[in-house]
């Protein structure tokens, strides 16, 4: 038996199938024909019936989430990537641009997400689980790619974020506070003297949402093309650029306006004096010693370097005439990452950040969305699309990094 969104997706199959057969004679200024008809007729009889074993299997599916929540036992789900293949980011902008409403897969999805907001989305709207990254099953998917897939490989592959090993809390209703654990007070007493307190003292991050968004203009012509190609670029690129646009506010020596704060800008961000002259290997050295000073070398350590350091990392020495400073991603033993976030003056310097970054916490508030405005760009024959996301990070304790500027 096939679950309700799978065989939501034939029925949208078949409203595409009447619509080509619509447009088609709309476009030739002319009647249906008797076999246009008839197939229209086939086609309407084959919906009826799939309403009403849609009806039926969400019936089902209601009762058994009842019967499971009332047993503790958990109902198995569709597969997210087949519940998605199909998913057509011009089939939703089509419907919209022309006045009408999501249908088929496309409006079941959409109320999904406005689900997950708690409020009526407009636009068209894209479920939590539809912007995290899921792997590819070859025997089923690798050619069947999805729109939505181009948009989060695109946000994961070019997101530095994603790779430095932060904490990702996921998808979050409202704002959120993290509790942070801090010192406790413990010592050696005599044998009659009262205990040294160990209460831990708590600090917090409280993540709020920031709004990142993006917009494309799209030609009416490609709409209408309704090309797999031409939707996965358009989804690629809204990815790519902000992917662009996190790294920028993360990993910039100051942060950005509108953005969540920069780790470097976090109060508390360790410092120190660099070497007078170009000594990049003797800077990489003296940003792990402070870490280790200020509270030793635990945790997800990693450097992320302005590319304005690249050159002269990959030619440092580690140990003169012995090992490389940079080496297979590695600086000086600990991942090596290079970002234009970080300032920089050319030919002169680059800054720089390392730390724990197990310390930075980040999520997304609510599912994304797309708006689609027909209007702004109608004298250009194009439809503009606008995505929305929101999302924060923030850093646990400022100490767990420290700052520095290395000439070259």
């Amino acid at each position: 038996m096939k679950n309700s969104i799978e065989l939501k997706e034939l029925r949208s199959e078949l409203i595409g199938k009447l619509e080509g057969i619509k447009v088609v004679a709309e476009t030739e200024e002319r009647d249906l024909l008797n076999e246009e008809n008839e197939q229209m007729d086939s086609l309407l009889s084959e919906c009826d019936a799939l309403d009403v074993k849609i009806k039926r299997a969400e019936k089902v599916e209601k009762e058994l989430r009842l019967a499971a929540s009332v047993s503790g036992t958990k109902v198995a789900t569709p597969n997210t990537e087949t519940e998605t293949r199909n998913w057509s980011l011009f089939k939703a902008v089509n419907e919209i641009r022309n006045g009408g409403q999501l249908t088929g897969l496309e409006a079941e999805l959409h109320q999904e997400a406005e689900g997950e907001a708690r409020k009526g989305l407009q636009g068209i709207g894209l479920p939590s689980f539809m912007t995290e990254k899921r792997a590819i099953d070859q025997a089923t998917s690798a050619i069947a790619p999805t729109a939505v897939g181009a948009y989060v490989d695109s946000l994961q592959a070019s997101g530095l974020y994603s790779r430095v090993g932060l904490n990702d809390l996921g998808t979050v209703a409202a704002d959120t506070v993290l509790p942070i654990a801090g010192g406790s007070t413990v010592g050696w007493d005599t044998e009659v003297e009262a205990a040294t307190d160990g209460g831990a003292n708590f600090g917090k991050v409280t993540l709020t949402p920031k709004r990142l968004s993006g917009y494309a203009n799209l030609s009416n012509v490609i709409l209408a093309q309704n090309g797999t190609a031409a939707e996965a670029s358009v989804m690629n690129d809204l990815g790519r650029n902000m992917a662009v646009q996190i790294d920028a506010a993360m990993f910039g020596s100051t942060s950005v306006t509108n953005a969540p704060a920069a780790i470097a800008a976090t109060t508390g961000v360790l410092t120190f004096t660099e070497a007078a002259s170009a000594d990049l290997s003797s800077d990489m050295l003296e940003a792990i010693q402070t870490i280790a000073d200020s509270h030793g070398l635990d945790g997800n350590l990693a450097f992320v370097n302005s590319w304005e350091l690249y050159s002269g990392l990959k030619t440092a020495a580690q140990v003169a005439s012995v090992y490389p400073a940079y080496v297979d991603d590695k600086l000086m033993g600990y991942n090596g990452y290079f970002s234009a976030g970080p300032a920089n003056i050319a030919g002169t310097s680059g800054d720089g950040i390392f730390g724990d970054f197990s310390r930075v916490y980040m999520c997304a508030f609510g599912p994304s969305n797309i708006l689609v405005d027909p209007y702004t760009r109608a004298t250009n024959n194009e439809v503009r699309l606008v995505m929305n996301n929101h999302m924060d990070w923030g850093v646990a304790s400022g100490a767990s990094f420290v700052k520095y500027t290395s000439l070259v």
